[in-house]
């Protein structure tokens, strides 16, 4: 016996708000949901526009209501939404956004645009801003992404209703004309503990500075001098925003252990509207 139509709504509402707590968690290829890109939005004084384009790989229609959401963020990168009447840590960019459209329907196969405008106020002060553009879906015009049958007892079978909501960063800068300082101030290796697995390295990164970092960690190896350099890890979409001052991340490599007397270097080098900058890069012998 399968649960009613009340029950079945109300399952997919559970689901919904469930996958809502992992909302930060932009579309990816692996969830065959929906794609977006960027997966970041820059804008500042000169780049006043841009354009977001959503692609729906999947065989159903998915509706988006589009809203602002402000969250604080982790050493580690986490966000977290504040909650109702918590003080707001960071400068939100909400109040100089426009929106176009403000809900968006992606059928199947087909890309969607949407367009986010900075504009400036006479009041506004120097310096960086942030907020997260949130993608709502809109349960009764989506088609489910999966579905799932959970055994509720005695017969009964509760089916959700899978349908993601994500969100991704806006950060603009406005009177900023410097880029931060950025340095690796920590790294360890972090064997592998169980089969399968792969070594991680975790980095430490230090900023200062008005402005954010964005970029991607890049780990090489070299055997030996008669060996070639090879690129054993990297993560990209590394951002060390404006209100923190370090990022903690861990990075998994190719090989599950790094050979005694390897060299490795990692570097910090920036991507989007930092492409070409390298801020920081340690060279060091494994033992």
């Amino acid at each position: 016996m399968r649960c009613g139509s009340f029950v079945h709504s109300i399952c997919r509402r559970l689901c919904q708000l469930i996958l809502m707590g992992g909302v930060m968690m932009a579309a990816m290829p692996t969830q065959a949901d929906v794609l977006i890109s960027p997966l970041r939005v820059h804008l500042d004084d000169d780049q006043r526009t841009a354009t977001i384009i959503m692609r729906n790989p999947s065989d159903g229609p998915r509706t988006y209501r589009l809203e602002w959401l402000e969250q604080s963020v982790s050493e580690t990168g986490a966000y977290r939404k504040y909650k109702e009447g918590e003080t707001v840590k960071h400068s939100p960019a909400s109040p100089f956004l426009r929106l176009s459209p403000r809900q968006i329907t992606v059928q199947p196969g087909i890309n969607q645009k949407v367009r986010v405008q900075f504009r400036s106020k006479p009041d506004m002060a120097p310096g960086e801003y942030r907020s997260h553009l949130l993608f709502k879906v809109v349960s009764e015009l989506s088609s489910p992404t999966s579905t799932t049958e959970i055994g509720a007892g005695e017969g009964v079978t509760l089916v959700l209703n899978m349908q993601m909501s994500f969100a991704i960063p806006v950060v603009v800068r406005h009177g900023v004309n410097e880029a931060p300082e950025v340095k690796i101030a920590d790294i360890e290796t972090v064997p592998a503990t169980e089969p399968g697995q792969t070594a991680q390295l975790s980095v430490l990164l230090k900023r200062s500075g008005v402005a954010g970092s964005y970029g991607r960690v890049v780990v090489e190896m070299q055997r030996d001098e008669a060996s070639p350099v090879e690129r054993i890890g990297v993560a990209d979409n590394v951002s060390v925003f404006a209100d923190v001052s370090q990022r903690r991340l861990h990075i998994s490599l190719r090989d599950t252990h790094i050979p005694s007397g390897a060299w490795l270097r990692v570097v910090y080098e920036g991507q989007s509207e930092y492409a070409g900058m390298v801020w920081d890069e340690q060279v060091f012998q494994a033992r």
